[in-house]
């Protein structure tokens, strides 16, 4: 019974990050036309973990294509709020064909998550057969 409970347990974080990963590698491929996006604001964000509250910022970023400015929110979120100051300029990637869809250059996010679900559901499908 714990083999196949393993088993499909193992199914399951495997394809989570299985789609986790082609996710982001997908993205890369069509966010590819670099450019300079300026940091517009840091959207604050609060949680609450064992009744203590941590502050998160997510960076809003504006940049110019084609004449038109399109204005996005991050996907990720971080603790320090100094890491994307406001006014300043970073080089993000966009989709040429969809400018409203771009990418952070250097964000790795989702894909060290989807590697770790990955990993994880290739272990637990090993472990069903032995």
């Amino acid at each position: 019974m714990s083999d196949v409970f393993f088993l499909i347990v193992g199914i399951i974080l495997a394809g989570i990050g299985l789609l986790l990963a082609v996710i982001k590698i997908w993205v890369c491929i069509r966010c590819s036309e670099p450019t300079i996006a300026t940091v517009a604001k840091l959207e604050k964000e609060y949680t609450f973990f064992r009744g203590i509250e941590h502050t998160h910022y997510r960076p809003v970023v504006t940049y110019v294509v084609d004449g038109k400015t399109y204005t996005e929110t991050a996907h990720f979120r971080t603790y320090r709020k100094s890491k994307y100051p406001v006014d300043s300029e970073i080089k993000i990637c966009y989709d040429p064909n969809a400018p409203a869809m771009m990418r952070f250059v250097g964000h790795p996010f989702p894909l060290p998550l989807g590697l770790a679900f990955l990993a994880v559901g290739v272990v637990l499908i090993w472990c069903s057969f032995l």
